[in-house]
């Protein structure tokens, strides 16, 4: 995982794009992150938002020193990022993400 120092703190740059899986490279890698999808795809219905959205949430969700910062150039991804902040995911939904991007072999921030 790619670190960037901000002052005295390093910190871990972490791609969102589902948690990285646009970068899958290989037919396991691809088929690891259709599992996260369906995963996602399933909470995204649940509390109704978006695969993005929850995507945000997990980060927020995992420790309070975690701080995402979404890039868009459309005022209305601005507006759906914000509203990652209205979703509660529960400790067992967080853990089942994390489950799924241990799994993974691309460079994503998850599981431990």
């Amino acid at each position: 995982m790619e670190k960037r120092k901000i002052g005295k703190l390093e910190v871990s740059a972490v791609g969102l794009g589902y948690m990285g899986i646009t970068h899958a490279n290989t037919a396991e890698g691809f088929e690891k992150g259709q599992e996260l999808l369906a995963l996602l795809n399933e909470l995204s219905k649940e509390k109704q938002a978006t695969s993005a959205q929850i995507s945000l949430a997990w980060m927020l969700c995992k420790k309070p020193f975690i701080i995402p910062i979404p890039g868009s150039r459309k005022t209305e991804r601005l507006r759906e990022n914000f509203g990652a902040t209205d979703i509660i995911l529960t400790g067992e939904e967080i853990a089942e993400i994390d489950r799924k991007l241990d799994t993974m072999t691309i460079p994503v921030f998850g599981g431990h």
